[in-house]
């Protein structure tokens, strides 16, 4: 199968990317228990529907990793033949990406400012995070708050993961441009991406390695369809991705005493946690996306009516610290306290107001602010299409 037989959409792919988002989200439930920018002390048990959502109060944050591997994977899909073959310019890629990201980007950062001069002015200190100076502004503002130069989380903090894409797309354009397209060199990129993870700077080695790491997963999944045994292999990566989710959900859910176990008198209590921690990151989440891909080229679209959470995945993740802060000041308003953040029909108002919130940003400000953006070509080149 050549790339123009591939699927023209990933609807699972996007329905996926949508609820990795969601999971952040519920990872940062915590922020309502914060006083000023101290992390406050919560009852997990407590939490709204703690005991089946569990998991994502406590792992929510590996979804960021699912982003990246997303990226990778769709970025070698979309864009990786045409750069190399140079039918994309390094201008059109930037105006696709900038007026993609830039203009919610710009929007949410200016509210949270507002938000947490508000919260600054009338509790004394800010709202989780903490350095809201001019000097983070510019950072947020250049979309380089994630590039090393920043103090601390800043303003709309999630934003971090998206500065690192940024940094991220310069890398994967040279590299398309420069270099073959091969498993060797994304592994050896991915590598040298993780090791930065725990040598040098988190954010950069975490988006290195998991992007480079989707972008072997396409590799892959287009290895898969030209082979001559291309359903067994199909067969295979399926079941090895159920038995992967089992695992991993089985080494999150046991109650083994790690700090018991020892060999050769060494604990392994750490090992065993960096293996778990790792392992949906470097063989669940690229088994999931290969997996995915599969059945959906094989069997046709499907996720259809959940993909739309794929398009509003960028609003959800941006807006939700936002509505975050509206929630904290109008309950603090009303003289709440933090205990009603532990209440399901709180987290089942907040969700839908992000939800409704997320739709209208992308259906009637993101997507109007893209096609504007793009038919200004400030470059004197013909603008090229793209959905993301």
């Amino acid at each position: 199968m050549t790339q123009a037989h591939l699927p023209e959409r990933f609807y699972s792919l996007d329905a996926l990317r949508g609820i990795a988002a969601l999971c952040v989200v519920f990872w940062h439930w915590q922020h309502f228990f914060y006083t000023g920018t101290t992390a406050g002390q919560f009852n997990p048990d407590r939490l709204p529907f703690s005991d089946g959502l569990s998991l994502l109060y406590t792992k929510g944050w590996l979804a960021v990793d699912l982003f990246f591997c997303l990226s990778g994977f769709i970025f070698y899909w979309l864009y990786s033949k045409k750069i190399a073959c140079r039918s994309i310019t390094s201008g059109q890629f930037a105006l696709l990406r900038f007026s993609r990201l830039y203009p919610l980007h710009f929007a949410s950062l200016l509210i949270v400012a507002i938000g947490q001069l508000w919260v600054s002015h009338t509790r004394g200190n800010y709202f989780v995070y903490p350095c809201n100076d001019a000097k983070h502004f510019l950072l947020n503002l250049l979309f380089t708050s994630s590039w090393g130069f920043e103090q601390g989380y800043s303003f709309n903090a999630p934003i971090w993961s998206v500065s690192v894409e940024v940094l991220l797309y310069i890398v994967f354009f040279s590299c398309c441009r420069l270099l073959p397209v091969r498993a060797v060199i994304l592994a050896a990129i991915s590598i040298t991406g993780f090791q930065l993870i725990q040598d040098y700077y988190l954010p950069t080695g975490r988006g290195i390695g998991s992007f480079f790491l989707g972008g072997l997963v396409f590799i892959a999944y287009q290895a898969v369809l030209k082979s001559k045994h291309a359903a067994a292999l199909r067969q295979f990566v399926l079941v090895i991705t159920f038995c992967a989710w089992l695992l991993c959900i089985a080494a999150l859910h046991q109650k083994t005493d790690f700090n018991s176990l020892t060999i050769f008198n060494y604990p392994l209590a750490h090992r065993m946690l960096e293996l778990i921690w790792s392992w949906p990151v470097v063989v669940l989440f690229p088994l999931s996306i290969l997996s995915l891909a599969l059945i959906e080229t094989r069997h046709g679209p499907f996720a259809r009516r959940i993909a739309f959470l794929g398009d509003i995945s960028y609003s959800s993740y941006l807006l939700h610290f936002p509505l975050q802060i509206l929630f904290s000041i109008l309950l603090a308003y009303f003289s709440f306290d933090q205990a009603i953040y532990y209440s399901p029909w709180l987290m089942l108002l907040f969700f839908a107001l992000l939800l409704l919130i997320s739709f209208i940003s992308f259906r009637y400000f993101e997507m109007p602010a893209q096609k504007r953006l793009r038919q200004i070509n400030l470059l004197g080149q013909k603008t090229v299409q793209s959905t993301i």
